[in-house]
């Protein structure tokens, strides 16, 4: 694992610009550095929250999509957004973020930046909304927390939807398979505990943990079951993943934070 900040982002934007360069040039390869991408069948219960609490909080607003890397979130976003400003530390990345863009026509609704997200050079108080979408485990969480606070207005707002590393058996998986990450990813999923350094920052912070019966859906998900089966399952997920000692056991978690300290 890189042992300086400087050695660990030049590592990031590497394996992020060889996964993407992968995706245009040899699907094969592609296809073995994300094999991971199956369990994303069954997202649809946080997909749902995230984008709902963004139209309910960010329509009309200036928005940073940080770390959009291909930008697909950020087009969503733009929808209803005043403008979207997305963030990444791959210039791969950013470059297929402004041509997905442009191909949707919010070219002028949007802008991308190459950016180290733990030293952002935009001014105090630039947006009212942060989105973040699975990427704090990509960086210091402490930095990205006070970087975030710095650019959010006085009533700003921000969502992180991440990976969870409370669940020794979820956890496991990610040990077992390197070539989906880098070390330091691996070893900086959050956990449900991270709400307690968020509050360093905001004086609101709400977790929803998400995906743990779900999961067993991921299998059928490419047969007629697949829809019924994840319909049952999310059900059960909404009503265990209440229970306390149970809720951080979850895949994914959104954590909603405002009142900026």
């Amino acid at each position: 694992m890189s042992t300086t900040p400087e050695a660990r982002k030049v590592e990031e934007a590497e394996f992020h610009d060889k996964l993407r360069g992968l995706y245009e040039t040899d699907p094969e390869r592609y296809g073995y550095y994300t094999t991971n991408k199956k369990f994303y069948s069954v997202v649809k219960s946080s997909d749902d929250f995230y984008y709902d609490w963004l139209r309910r909080n960010a329509t009309g607003k200036k928005v940073l999509d940080f770390g959009c890397g291909s930008g697909h979130a950020s087009t969503e976003l733009a929808r209803f957004a005043e403008h979207v400003t997305g963030i990444d530390i791959s210039p791969e990345a950013i470059r297929l973020a402004t041509e997905h863009a442009r191909s949707l026509g919010f070219e002028n609704r949007t802008k991308f930046l190459v950016m180290d997200a733990e030293n952002l050079t935009f001014d105090a108080a630039s947006f009212d909304v942060v989105s973040v979408r699975g990427v704090l485990h990509h960086m210091d969480l402490e930095s990205a927390l006070a970087q975030i606070h710095r650019v959010l207005t006085p009533n700003g707002k921000a969502i992180f939807l991440e990976a969870l590393a409370n669940n020794p058996i979820i956890h496991a998986y990610r040990k077992r398979t390197p070539h989906l990450r880098t070390a330091w990813e691996t070893d900086h999923i959050l956990r449900f505990e991270d709400d307690a350094r968020m509050q360093k920052y905001f004086k609101t912070v709400e977790v929803r943990s998400f995906h743990l019966g779900v999961l067993a859906a991921v299998p059928l998900r490419k047969t007629p079951m697949f829809k019924p089966a994840l319909a049952v399952l999310d059900r059960f997920d909404r009503l265990v993943l209440r229970v306390p000692g149970v809720r951080k056991l979850g895949w994914m978690a959104c954590f909603v934070l405002s009142e900026p300290r």
